[in-house]
């Protein structure tokens, strides 16, 4: 009776060291779901990238403004090719807030379509209220948005990035006191009151216009990662310069017909 007593309490005692691990292998695991602190990233620079939405690509060495297999964010067509980096050099901060005058650029696009990938446009760049200079190029709004960072890798922006950038320019007006065409638009030098909102009916045209306009805002370092990164209330980096604009549309560069 004692050996039966010893018996069952091991055998007891085996049962409830392993059900535990019996439990662990019959629970599921959980689907690897992207969480905050994967979000964020497991360094520093993880966490600044993911913030914004970069997505690392260690592999993808594509310059930036360029694709891989997709269209081109910038391709020149003629003129002297000024609108790359165009505002890298710019004191970003001060640009933020409206505060810097020149360069700017209104963009005149020439081929359109809500059905054309990639649309020609003309930039008419102002250096002062009576200086400036014309270039045509062409950018497509499927291009990836990409930039080296600090390691040398490519990074791209995903899709979250990508839908900041776009209300960060749809959000933009001129600040009070500087001078503008209002509702009405031209190829300068002064912007419309909002810059990148254009009145047109046709369907499709406005959103791909916005997407157009982002890569050329990308490509000239108008808008920079900075201004991707949300303030501590979740809000968006306020962004007031007016020194790049839609300026129209070509009225015989309708491609959708």
């Amino acid at each position: 009776m004692k050996h039966s007593r010893h018996g069952a309490v091991a055998s007891l005692l085996a049962l409830s060291f392993s059900l535990p691990v019996l439990a662990q292998e019959e629970v599921p695991a959980a689907p690897n779901k992207p969480g905050f602190f994967r979000q964020l990233g497991t360094s520093l620079k993880d966490a600044g990238q993911q913030a914004i939405g970069v997505k690392s690509s260690p592999t993808n060495r594509a310059p930036p403004g360029r694709s891989n297999g997709l269209g081109a964010a910038y391709t020149p067509l003629s003129g002297a090719g000024k609108l790359p980096n165009l505002f890298r050099a710019d004191n970003h901060q001060q640009a933020q807030l409206g505060k810097l005058d020149w360069p700017r650029v209104a963009l005149t696009i020439q081929e359109w379509g809500a059905s054309l990938p990639c649309w020609t446009i003309e930039a008419r760049i102002w250096t002062s209220p009576t200086a400036s200079t014309t270039e045509s190029f062409r950018t497509c709004s499927d291009a990836p948005l990409t930039e080296t960072d600090d390691l040398g890798d490519t990074a791209e922006l995903n899709t979250s990035a990508l839908w900041k950038g776009r209300d960060t320019l749809t959000g933009i007006r001129v600040p009070a006191g500087k001078p503008n065409t209002g509702a009405g638009r031209s190829t300068g030098p002064n912007p419309p009151s909002q810059p990148f909102v254009v009145n047109v009916s046709r369907p499709g045209v406005s959103d791909r216009a916005v997407e157009v306009a982002l890569r050329v805002a990308w490509v000239s370092g108008f808008i920079q990662t900075t201004d991707l990164h949300p303030g501590p209330s979740g809000i968006l980096t306020p962004f007031r310069d007016g020194r790049m604009w839609i300026a129209g549309f070509q009225p015989d560069g309708n491609r959708d017909r």
